[in-house]
């Protein structure tokens, strides 16, 4: 005689067979004689457990007002870091003259264009870092750019 299966996993082995040579199935009813078959029925997930972990299951409220405007092009995930390498730009009378002239015009096609307060030229796009990748992202992007002639104002990282 052989023992119980405690999982029902289905299988070519000869253990699958009752002792008449007939095969059976985990769930379809058929069991050896003294053997109970197992339950069926998943138990409730009690309330408490459910409600552990609070607010968990949705991510913070993104308010594109509160940030000048902009929009995530990803979700936002706790402990993740959204960084991009910029050089600041700082606007001469010129710039901000023609940006006075072309913004009234650009908003005829896209209302939501805002005039910023301040610039830069991105040098990357925006990706994501966890949070201890930070420290040596910024310190292998500073060794890199160490062979580089330096500009004026010197690449940062958001």
């Amino acid at each position: 005689m052989t023992a119980a299966p405690l999982v029902g996993y289905s299988s070519s082995g000869s253990e699958d067979e009752s002792e008449d040579g007939t095969r059976s199935r985990p769930g379809d009813g058929s069991h050896h004689s003294g053997q109970t078959p197992l339950p069926r029925q998943r138990f409730p997930v009690p309330d408490s457990v459910l409600n552990m972990f609070p607010g968990t299951e949705e991510g913070p409220e993104d308010d594109s007002a509160k940030h000048g405007g902009r929009v995530r092009t990803f979700p936002h995930e706790r402990g993740n870091w959204a960084t991009h390498v910029y050089i600041p730009y700082e606007a001469k009378e010129e710039f901000l003259d023609l940006l006075d002239v072309l913004l009234p015009h650009a908003q005829t096609y896209v209302p939501r264009l805002v005039r910023m307060e301040a610039f830069h030229l991105s040098l990357s796009q925006s990706v994501v870092l966890r949070h201890h990748w930070i420290l040596p992202f910024v310190q292998a992007l500073k060794a890199r750019m160490a062979s580089f002639q330096r500009c004026q104002t010197p690449p940062k990282v958001a």
